[in-house]
């Protein structure tokens, strides 16, 4: 009871729930993303264009740089195509001052040599990316007849390059090529001749890995100590008709060669279409009209990779019955691969030459075949991404007939 003999109420022993004597307050959000290292939210970069990427820097000032810092550049795929050449150049000169100190591992963009002021300002692009020791340079090739900056083949940074064409071009045979630390190198739709091909594997004296996708190539010997995969998809051999082709890489592990016969057809053995010195081979795919016309070839690879593992064959376009050749009965047709345990077959359909085929390797102690029915084969993650470039170039090529349709009939309706 207090002075005035009124009864005081007992204070509860704990507050009742709800209530507080604190003023409530908003929960506020936490920003969680913001909070991560760089190189996560590089990752997360990555996954979307770079413009897009641009567009974070007005998030906070915690974004304001990361986009800048990104380790790889790419400008090609759909930024060509939605801008045009003009407005995808001003782009790019805008986007490279912020990387201008500073490293980045990875630069895919386009080298226009359609005229002289697109080869100058391009040629400035990829020098800028050498001189910040880029290790990745993957370059799309616009116009004819090509000089490559010299600081793209005399970089010490480099550890792969791409250099790929639309349409094909030719690449001027340069003073040197001295590529130190270049382990993966992939061309496409490119003439090599013989002094080029020589320099590359002079120059480059780590070459491990080397694709060479729907390129016209005009010499008859690929010899290295170091090459330890060789890629030759869809390319032509135009050599003189009595050189044989030379496969000399004593460490070589993967080969892949689908190739269209060329000169090859001249020949009607194998032993004067190939010399082969693959004594490590574990991983063999062959393809093309050569190994359609001439199943003894195959043969005479397996005779020479003593060590391989696995065995792919590619029967695509399919012969005329007349043209069929099986197995001539009188060269030797016995292998010695002890470690390969499982062949297979990629072919539209069975016919008398992959039946014939199969029980030779049967004979041979070949138990594991597989036949399998496709309709394409990719196998390589470099050919892969060709197949994308040339659905954006072909996506900018037909919006840009389509403005000049749009631009001509306007000009036809105007007004006079």
């Amino acid at each position: 009871m207090n002075n005035k003999g009124n009864m005081t109420q007992p204070k509860p022993a704990h507050k009742p729930f709800g209530t507080s004597t604190r003023s409530k307050k908003v929960p506020t959000t936490v920003d969680r993303i913001s909070i991560l290292p760089d190189h996560v939210l590089h990752h997360i970069l990555s996954f979307i264009p770079l413009k897009q990427a641009g567009r974070t820097s007005i998030l906070s000032r915690r974004w304001r740089y990361v986009w800048a810092s990104l380790q790889g550049l790419t400008f090609y795929k759909d930024e060509l195509a939605k801008f045009g050449l003009e407005s995808f150049i001003r782009y790019v000169n805008a986007a490279l001052p912020y990387r201008a100190k500073q490293d980045f591992q990875i630069f895919k963009t386009f080298l226009f040599s359609t005229s002289p002021t697109y080869l100058a300002t391009s040629t400035r692009w990829i020098t800028q990316a050498v001189n910040n020791d880029v290790g990745v340079l993957y370059l799309i090739i616009r116009g004819g007849n090509v000089i490559l900056p010299r600081p793209v083949l005399t970089s010490q940074s480099l550890e792969e390059l791409g250099l790929f064409s639309f349409p094909s071009v030719k690449i001027i045979t340069p003073s040197i090529i001295s590529l130190s630390r270049l382990r993966i190198l992939s061309l496409q739709r490119m003439e090599i001749n013989s002094a080029f091909f020589e320099k590359i594997i002079s120059g480059c004296a780590m070459l491990e890995n080397l694709n060479l996708h729907f390129c016209e190539i005009t010499f008859s010997r690929v010899h290295s100590m170091v090459l330890r995969k060789l890629v030759m998809e869809s390319c032509t051999i135009r050599t003189k008709r009595e050189n044989k082709f030379y496969i000399c890489t004593p460490n070589l592990v993967h080969l892949h060669f689908n190739q269209g016969c060329g000169t090859l057809s001249h020949h009607e053995t194998p032993n004067q279409m190939f010399e082969l010195d693959l004594p490590n081979l574990k991983s063999l795919i062959l393809g093309g009209n050569w190994v359609r016309s001439y199943p003894d070839a195959v043969l005479f690879f397996l005779q020479h990779s003593p060590m391989l593992e696995k065995l792919t064959l590619i029967f695509f376009q399919m012969a005329e019955i007349n043209n069929i050749k099986l197995l001539d009965g009188s060269i030797n047709l016995r292998f010695q691969c002890q470690n390969l345990k499982s062949v297979e077959i990629i072919c539209h359909q069975s016919d008398e030459r992959i039946l014939h085929l199969t029980k030779v390797l049967k004979e041979n102690g070949i138990s594991n075949l597989n036949l399998t029915r496709r309709f394409s084969f990719v196998e390589n993650d470099c050919l892969k991404m060709l197949y994308d470039v040339w659905y954006w170039i072909n996506v900018w090529i037909r919006d840009q007939k389509i403005s000049r349709k749009r631009t001509r009939r306007r000009s036809r309706f105007r007004p006079l």
